[in-house]
């Protein structure tokens, strides 16, 4: 790997999500996109035209066998995430992993056990962890300034109705939880400090493949703190976090990707809301900031050798882990129609 001058990245994939992630390394410092792979060569070479990226592979594997290439970023659909993550691993790159980063907890193991192996840093793409607003609400709950947490809400809906959609193919790791309610898992997490205790879930089945289409979920954590979030494949599209506590609450309209520069969030004392604008001139002024942010962190990862982590300083490997576990018991307990404890393997 170069010592000087931008870090390169090579993109595993071509859909819908690599106008975001190539605007993304354009904004991030440091960095620079040198080629995107897809099965298709053709198909390659128009979105490589499309997005001005110098280099167009027909493979997966010749992404990966590109010396130009330093960190790749897995793009793929989610029951791809194991296979070329641990593949580009191997192959002695470092790797940006679209979310979920997998589709098990054994498949989780198996991706940060070839990081280890090959020394090399392995990192999930919750972006929305790296946007300012996410770390200034939690300073003011730090502050004290809603109380003492009680309540934790989340929200993820979008409408993916076509059924050719990977997102309704079960072998492909669809469904929409792990698609959607992977990030309402994670904010609450985040906003817990903590893992919950126990879970229920309900769930939506598409009949025809079998792949959960809308699940509720309520989490909850130590110190009676509760958290909810609903995600759907099938609704119209709503998002929304919110954690409310003793003495007022805070509600973050856009906690995933906030479509306006400054973001805004409000926050609600004796009844009396404010608007808070979250502003930081170190950011790029851009909705698509925090793909370039998280970008720049990994970035800064790699060239110091040190471990990535989401703000404001939790390790990423042991986040992921946790997140994916919620996860399959979320699910074990929308199958079962039970609460369903978890035991912490950390």
């Amino acid at each position: 790997m170069r010592t000087t001058g931008p870090l390169r990245y090579g993109i595993l994939g071509t859909g819908h999500i690599l106008a975001k992630l190539c605007d993304g390394i354009r904004l991030a410092r440091g960095v620079s996109l040198v080629a995107i792979a897809s099965r298709d060569l053709e198909r390659a070479r128009a979105r490589a035209a499309e997005f001005e990226v110098p280099k167009a592979h027909g493979s997966y594997q010749a992404l990966l066998d590109d010396p130009n290439v330093d960190i790749v970023i897995n793009a793929l659909h989610n029951g791809l995430h194991c296979e070329w993550t641990v593949h580009a691993l191997e192959a002695g790159k470092h790797v940006l992993c679209e979310k979920p980063l997998a589709c098990s907890s054994n498949e989780v193991e198996r991706m940060f056990a070839a990081a280890h192996k090959n020394r090399r840093w392995l990192m999930e793409g919750f972006m929305f962890r790296f946007h300012p607003q996410i770390a200034v609400a939690k300073r003011r709950i730090a502050a004290g300034d809603i109380g003492q947490p009680l309540y934790i809400r989340s929200t993820y809906m979008a409408q993916h109705l076509d059924p050719k959609n990977v997102r309704y193919r079960k072998e492909f790791g669809g469904g929409a939880l792990l698609d959607l309610g992977c990030y309402c898992v994670d904010f609450s997490r985040c906003f817990a400090d903590a893992d919950p205790t126990q879970v229920l879930a309900q769930a939506h089945w598409d009949k025809e493949t079998g792949v959960d289409v809308t699940v509720n979920g309520t989490l909850q954590f130590p110190s009676h703190l509760t958290g909810h979030f609903s995600c759907s494949l099938e609704s119209e599209g709503v998002f929304g976090g919110e954690i409310v506590g003793t003495e007022g609450k805070i509600f973050i309209p856009h906690p995933w990707l906030p479509q306006t520069w400054p973001a805004e969030y409000t926050i609600t004392r004796n009844m009396i809301s404010e608007t808070v604008r979250v502003e930081d001139p170190a950011v790029p002024q851009h909705f698509l900031a925090p793909f370039a942010l998280e970008i720049e962190h990994l970035t800064a990862c790699v060239r110091e050798n040190r471990a990535p982590q989401f703000p404001p300083g939790t390790d990423t490997e042991r986040d992921s882990r946790a997140n994916m576990r919620t996860i399959e018991v979320l699910l074990e307990s929308a199958q079962s129609g039970k609460v369903v404890a978890l035991v912490d393997n950390s």
